[in-house]
């Protein structure tokens, strides 16, 4: 009988079948497909994005796994590191509240990889459910939050190159376990003077690093197979919450859903989730009472503790920093309009109108608030202007699992974030064979995301 957290999650996630999984984590499988691979379409010429492409190039060995929107195909490890990085690139990918980061541009990447032309769809939707979850109850259990998605993500890499890889519960244990040793270990993302690096929060190279501890496994590889029974780093128990019972647990002892991606959330603004509540509550104050930017004299921002510890720059120097930044986001879309956050490019950086807007917006802290989170980022926006007050108060943003996006909705995302950077036709393929992949192979969606129709951005 399983003893070790690495053992019960692994076999849990060996044991996971493609026919008996419930149809809406497989449609929210399909969602989650959707989502990073346009997340990755808007990153690809990334500066950051094109320098993991480099990389990976001449670092990773040749294979049949290509890296998106090229002709180019290198090895998994070295595909899914370069598409990692262009999902990742502009902090516009998924996430969930229970980790506390960002699990799709990870997985989706390593699980896509992994697939063959002769790879069942079903099959690959699978593989990205348990990595999900596996990833995710890492995430959530971890005692001393840093905030940084790559402390977890690497442990769903390993889950779908172990499966696609046909390794037993016990092979995948040892590759669990060697990833919590071998994987992106930092501190608090949110007390680095560089906030917004190009590091963010070191997705790509977790995808690295869980697919190779996979494959160390697969040779015999063992790791300490307690790694996550320390209750110095981790709380055992919070990781396998409700795992033999069949459900994910909402919130710590609350109800439950079947599967942890069914609690994802999905992302309207390419900056930090901790931002969006504000830019939603600040844009609702001007909609609604017909506010020009230059109505505005001062906004106040009271939100929770790791909102008001984001470096906050009125004039940020990076896109990534601009990333991390509560003021010039908000003053992104209260200036150029919602859709310049969708997504952010650097030519919103230092434009004088956004910077003087930004300038009138400070963030504090209200302790009151910090108890929603993480199941919510509330923010209260106060905008004053020459002769009244308005006030707005947001709990949670657009994309919450509690009130999800149609498919629809995550189409139309795509469709604005291709916008210009691929053509029609290939945008038109990629979503078909995302489509597709309940009933067929996922030949037609590698095919789609290969070379052929790319436009250069403009």
């Amino acid at each position: 009988m399983a003893s070790f957290v690495t053992e019960k999650l692994a076999s849990w996630a060996i044991d996971q079948k493609s026919e008996e999984l419930p149809e809406p984590a497989l449609e929210r499988a399909v969602d989650c497909v959707l989502d990073a691979i346009s997340c990755a379409i808007a990153g690809r010429l990334n500066p950051a994005a094109e320098s993991a492409k480099t990389v990976a190039q001449a670092t990773f060995g040749q294979g049949e796994a290509t890296i998106w929107f090229s002709s180019t195909k290198l090895n998994p490890v070295g595909s899914a590191f370069a598409n990692a990085a262009m999902a990742s690139a502009l902090d516009i990918d998924d996430g969930h509240r229970r980790a506390n980061g960002h699990p799709g541009a990870a997985v989706v990447p390593a699980a896509l990889a992994c697939c063959d032309q002769d790879t069942r769809g079903i099959d690959l939707l699978a593989s990205i459910i348990a990595g999900y979850e596996v990833c995710v109850r890492g995430g959530m259990s971890e005692n001393h939050k840093s905030y940084h998605s790559g402390n977890f993500t690497a442990l769903g890499a390993a889950v779908v190159k172990a499966r696609s890889d046909g390794l037993n519960a016990e092979q995948l244990m040892h590759g669990l376990a060697t990833v919590i040793y071998h994987g992106p270990r930092v501190a608090d993302l949110t007390n680095s003077c560089d906030m917004g690096s190009n590091v963010k929060e070191s997705i790509p190279w977790s995808v690295i690093t869980g697919m190779v501890a996979s494959d160390l496994a697969g040779q015999g590889f063992a790791g300490c197979r307690d790694a996550m029974d320390s209750t110095e780093r981790y709380n055992p128990s919070l990781s396998l919450e409700g795992l033999d019972q069949g459900y994910f647990p909402k919130v710590s002892g609350g109800d439950g859903v079947s599967h942890a991606i069914l609690r994802n959330y999905f992302k309207r603004y390419a900056c930090c989730r901790w931002c969006h509540s504000a830019i939603e509550g600040l844009l609702h104050i001007m909609r609604e009472y017909q506010l020009a930017p230059q109505d505005i004299r001062h906004v106040k921002v009271e939100t929770f503790l790791q909102s008001a510890r984001l470096n906050n720059l009125a004039d940020p120097p990076s896109l990534e920093s601009a990333q991390y930044s509560v003021p010039f986001c908000m003053a992104v879309a209260a200036v150029l309009g919602e859709k310049a956050l969708s997504p952010m490019v650097a030519d919103v950086l230092s434009v004088p109108s956004v910077v003087r807007i930004a300038e009138l917006i400070t963030v504090t802290h209200d302790s009151s608030l910090d108890p929603m989170f993480p199941d919510q980022n509330p923010s209260r926006v106060i905008v004053t202007t020459a002769s009244h007050e308005f006030k707005e108060f947001v709990a949670s943003p657009w994309g919450e699992p509690d009130d999800p996006p149609s498919r629809v909705e995550l189409i139309d995302k795509f469709h604005n974030l291709a916008d210009g950077q691929i053509s029609n036709q290939q945008t038109d393929a990629i979503i078909s064979g995302i489509n597709s992949l309940r009933r067929g192979t996922v030949a037609p969606l590698l095919n789609a995301l290969q070379s052929q129709p790319i436009q250069t951005a403009g």
